[in-house]
Order: C-alpha cells, then structure tokens, then sequence
C-alpha cells in the first residue's frame, strides 16, 4: 500500500508542475514550455508506473480492484491531456489537468 501511496503522491507533485510551468509560460517564462513538455512526458511515465503496480498489487490481492481501476483511467487520461497540449486543444486541455489534480487528490485521500 506504501508503495501506490508513493508513486500517487508523486504522480500528484508532476500535475501541481504542470500547473506551474503553465502559469510561468503564460507569465513570460519562454522556457516553461519545456518543463512543461518535460514533466507531461514524465507523467505519462509515472502513470504507467502507476497503473501497472496497480494491476500487479490487485491480482496479487493487496489493492481493490478500484484502484486499480484508477490507474488504468489515469494512464487513458494522461494521454488523452497530453495528445490535446500537442494539437493545441487548450480548452479541453486546460479542464483536463484541473480536473487530474483534483481527482489524484482525491486518490491520494482513498489511499490513507
């Protein structure tokens, strides 16, 4: 259980990033949009991450099935939020990563 807890906390701290490069782009900062292009690619990651130890710890009977549920939508929605920030589909993009902060704390909350 420790171990989802952790790599939801971080995959949670990659969407609070997002959040911020966005706002420091948005601000001026050129750069940003690297960071920002950097921390999606390593959301994607953590999302993988995330939802593969999520199946492994249900079949394995230590995580309800729920979760593991969560991680696979997680997963589906990160690369959905991310394929929107590449065609520039930033009215579906920006509501996305709203909600992905929201629902990850929520997530994180399930799991204490």
């Amino acid at each position: 259980m420790r171990l989802i807890r952790w790599i939801v906390v971080v995959n949670l701290g990659l969407v609070a990033l997002q959040a911020v490069s966005a706002g420091l782009f948005l601000s001026g900062y050129g750069r940003a949009a690297t960071l920002h292009a950097m921390a999606a690619h390593a959301l994607q990651v953590g999302a993988l991450i995330q939802a593969i130890t999520a199946i492994v710890l249900w079949r394995r009977g230590r995580l309800a099935a729920s979760m593991a549920g969560l991680g696979m939508a997680l997963l589906l929605i990160v690369f959905l939020q991310v394929g929107l920030g590449r065609k520039k589909v930033f009215w579906l993009h920006v509501p996305i990563g709203v909600g992905l902060f929201g629902g990850l704390t929520r997530h994180v909350g399930r799991l204490d």
